[in-house]
C-alpha cells in the first residue's frame, strides 16, 4: 500500500487526552465559578424533601417539625458558608501570607549574604595592601575557610 503525501498530514495531530502543561506562577488564578444549576437543583430538592416531610408529619407535630427544619437549614447554611463558600478566600489568604513571608525571608537572607560578601571583600583588600604576597596568600586561605564555614553555618541555621 502506497501512501499519498498530499492526503497525510506532515505532523501527526496530538491525542485529545494529552495533559495540559502545568500552570506557571505568572498565569492568573482561575476565577471562582459558581455552578448555578447545582445551586438551583439543591434548593429545589431541599424544598421538595421538606414538603414531603411536612405531609408525613401529623398535624399536631408540624410546629415541632418546622422548628427542626429551620434549625437544620440554619446549621447547613452556616456550614456551607464557612466551609465551602469562604474556603477559597481562606486558602488564598493563607497562601498570600506564606508567599509574602517567604519573599521577605529570602530578601533578608540575600541582604545578609551581600553584607557578608562586601565585608569579606574589604578584608581581602586590606590584607593584600598590608602584607607581602606570601603572607597574604596564607592569610587568604584562612580567611576563605573561615568565610565558607560561616556562610555554610548561617545557611543551615546554626549559630556560631
Amino acid at each position: 500500500m502506497i501512501s499519498d503525501p498530499q492526503r497525510e498530514p506532515a505532523v501527526a495531530p496530538a491525542p485529545t487526552g494529552t495533559p495540559m502543561p502545568p500552570a506557571t506562577s505568572a498565569s492568573p488564578p482561575a476565577p471562582v465559578r459558581i455552578r448555578w444549576g447545582w445551586f438551583a437543583a439543591c434548593i429545589a430538592l431541599g424544598l421538595a424533601a421538606i414538603s414531603i416531610g411536612w405531609t408525613f408529619t401529623a398535624p399536631a407535630d408540624r410546629l415541632g417539625y418546622l422548628g427542626g427544619v429551620l434549625g437544620g437549614i440554619g446549621t447547613t447554611l452556616l456550614l456551607v458558608g464557612v466551609v465551602v463558600l469562604l474556603e477559597r478566600r481562606i486558602i488564598d489568604t493563607a497562601v498570600s501570607v506564606v508567599r509574602t513571608a517567604t519573599r521577605d525571608a529570602r530578601r533578608r537572607s540575600e541582604e545578609a549574604l551581600r553584607a557578608e560578601v562586601h565585608e569579606f571583600e574589604q578584608r581581602v583588600a586590606a590584607v593584600w595592601e598590608a602584607e607581602d604576597p606570601d603572607a597574604a596568600a596564607a592569610r587568604m586561605r584562612d580567611m576563605i575557610d573561615e568565610f565558607s564555614a560561616r556562610v555554610a553555618s548561617s545557611a543551615s541555621g546554626e549559630r556560631r
